[in-house]
């Protein structure tokens, strides 16, 4: 039986980065050009002629300000599920900030489109060591699957699993959703989505699916809309960040219709459906 693999998108402007507070201050954000809608909108051009649903990770206060989109997007027939609300990255805040930044998210959310929100992304994988408190708050907020835990250095941790498994928490069992990640010996490298999707080697990064397919198991794919934006607005950034955001941008398209064309993608929901029938 071929195995689908999973597609997932970011559903944020190009202005809500982490960590760049002192370039990009938060309280600029509603000032700022937003393109959310026009780089959105080639995504789901590109993923309606391959006939191919994703999952859309969507921030709540871009579906605040753009109800249409949602709408457009799930009428598509592609999953919403949350990424937040405010992008504030997990480890930041306190349990009960992430619980009200939850509960906002997954309130519009369900608002604009009738559906319940059954997975979540934390901003910049923010899940990991010291804020495992998290997954138990997602469970009790009726989440089905987590998809921010990445098993890569420095943004998560290497030593958690790279390929879909289930959290025994207090409360019971939740699915997590991990990226595609290539396993080396000396580390683990992004080969899912950003900066690696658009940079390593093709043959490598299908070489990395491949390999999860033949266990039986998804490979997770990520993008974000700016990425399909060779225009998108430059503002001073450290050097890592602005390698991170803008190199390659040029590639995204190329790859995404690559894998497009040598696999099959489908949402996250579709696979946690299969794997309770």
């Amino acid at each position: 039986m071929t195995v689908k693999n999973i597609l997932t998108v970011d559903l944020e402007d190009w202005f809500h980065i982490c960590g760049v507070g002192s370039f990009i201050p938060r309280e600029s954000w509603d000032s700022l050009e937003s393109r959310v809608v026009e780089n959105t909108t080639k995504l789901l051009d590109i993923l309606g002629r391959a006939k191919t649903l994703a999952t859309f990770f969507v921030l709540g206060s871009v579906a605040e300000k753009n109800p249409e989109l949602i709408r457009k997007i799930s009428g598509s027939g592609h999953e919403i599920a949350s990424h937040g609300y405010a992008h504030r990255r997990v480890y930041t805040i306190t349990p009960d900030l992430f619980r009200d930044d939850l509960r906002k998210s997954a309130d519009i959310l369900t608002g604009i489109t009738g559906d319940k929100v059954k997975g979540y992304r934390a901003p910049e994988w923010s899940i990991k060591d010291g804020s495992m408190w998290a997954l138990d708050i997602l469970l009790e907020e009726g989440f089905q699957y987590d998809s921010s835990m990445a098993p890569l250095p420095i943004i998560g941790n290497p030593n958690y699993p790279a390929i879909p498994w289930k959290h025994r928490l207090s409360g019971g069992e939740m699915w997590e959703i991990p990226p595609l990640v290539g396993v080396t010996p000396l580390i683990s490298l992004p080969f899912g989505g950003g900066w690696g999707l658009r940079t390593f080697p093709y043959s490598l990064i299908r070489s990395a699916i491949v390999k999860n397919n033949q266990k039986g198991m998804p490979s997770v794919i990520f993008l974000h809309p700016r990425e399909f934006d060779i225009n998108c607005p430059r503002v001073r950034l450290p050097l890592i960040k602005r390698f991170v955001l803008n190199a390659s941008l040029e590639s995204t398209e190329k790859r995404l219709e690559r894998l497009l064309d040598d696999f099959e993608l489908t949402t996250a929901a579709d696979f946690i459906s299969g794997r309770q029938a």
